[in-house]
């Protein structure tokens, strides 16, 4: 006798379709029922999370430098022939020189007391120290 390998129904002729289900795929007693074809398993979509970083922007206005003009000037007048208020505003190559000079036997020291006292001495940058 042959049934449905699908809905399991007996048929009588297997010419037709199976009146049940409509299967096409008939089975005796002695065969292995077909395994019906499965579709494919479709992985599942991985999400992905990514972190942007944060990113801000941030504009000094640099017109004037961070180094105070008083510092500059109370350095000049106590130890200006050792050349500690060039140190300070970051011109390290004419403090060394002072350092070794003597600030230029006096005359450098005075010119850069009077230049500070005055607003035009500069920082490394050629930024005006800050009053």
């Amino acid at each position: 006798m042959a049934y449905c390998a699908y809905c399991k129904t007996h048929i009588f002729n297997k010419n037709q379709k199976c009146p049940n289900c409509g299967g096409t795929a008939f089975l005796t007693d002695d065969e292995a029922a077909p395994v019906p074809p499965q579709p494919a398993p479709q992985p599942a979509p991985q999400v992905v999370y990514v972190e942007q970083p944060v990113v801000r922007t941030m504009y000094v206005d640099r017109r004037v430098s961070e180094k105070s003009w008083l510092a500059a000037l109370l350095l000049c007048l106590f130890v200006g022939g050792l050349g500690i208020h060039r140190f300070y505003v970051g011109k390290v190559g004419t403090g060394i020189l002072f350092l070794f000079t003597g600030g230029w036997c006096g005359l450098g020291w005075l010119i850069d007391l009077i230049m500070i006292a005055t607003g035009a001495f500069r920082d490394s940058y050629g930024l005006p120290l800050a009053k």
